[in-house]
């Protein structure tokens, strides 16, 4: 009854954290098909992705900037990066709230996706072990999402950081930073 489906629930967990841990400690065996993408297009996919989620949800979804640049990088990737940061972001606002994503062109030639919440934000604590793994709020969480989405990111040469908004709203936001094409 109850108690075998919870045991095969914990299976099938374990069964995902062991197939992603593989996927890093063999990266080029897993190395998918790197393509030059535009970052706002996949952006778009994640919000399909994402959306049976978001609609039972209060959350309102805003979209900010723009970019012409690509970047190289596998699509199924970036887009898990994306939306294990979304779905961080949408159990930060269990009450409702606004999903902010932004693409932006920076100054040295990169570019910067951000998902923005306007959750409760990141404690001190929480903030200095956020990319460790095995760190998570959630109470069925692996906390392996943020530690494997920033190895992917890093393996394309970029970065994600995170940081308390400090526009006068409280919330978090998660920068991932990707070197543009050409």
């Amino acid at each position: 009854g109850a108690e075998i489906r919870l045991i095969d629930e914990q299976v099938e967990r374990m069964r995902l954290i062991v197939t992603q841990l593989l996927q890093f400690a063999r990266p080029t065996e897993y190395a998918g098909y790197v393509e030059a993408l535009q970052p706002a297009r996949v952006v778009d996919d994640c919000l399909v992705l994402t959306g049976h989620l978001l609609a039972r949800t209060r959350i309102e979804v805003r979209r900010e900037g723009a970019s012409a640049r690509r970047v190289a990088i596998n699509r199924q990737e970036l887009q898990q990066v994306l939306v294990n940061l979304m779905v961080n972001a949408i159990h930060a606002m269990p009450d409702g709230g606004v999903l902010t994503l932004g693409v932006h062109d920076a100054e040295d030639g990169s570019l910067s996706l951000t998902v923005t919440d306007t959750g409760p934000g990141l404690s001190p604590e929480l903030l200095a072990q956020l990319f460790q793994p095995f760190v998570t709020r959630k109470k069925d969480g692996t906390g392996l999402g943020l530690w494997i989405s920033r190895s992917l990111v890093e393996r394309y040469g970029g970065d994600i950081t995170a940081a308390n908004r400090n526009d006068g709203t409280p919330g978090a936001v998660f920068t991932v930073r990707l070197k543009a094409e050409g």
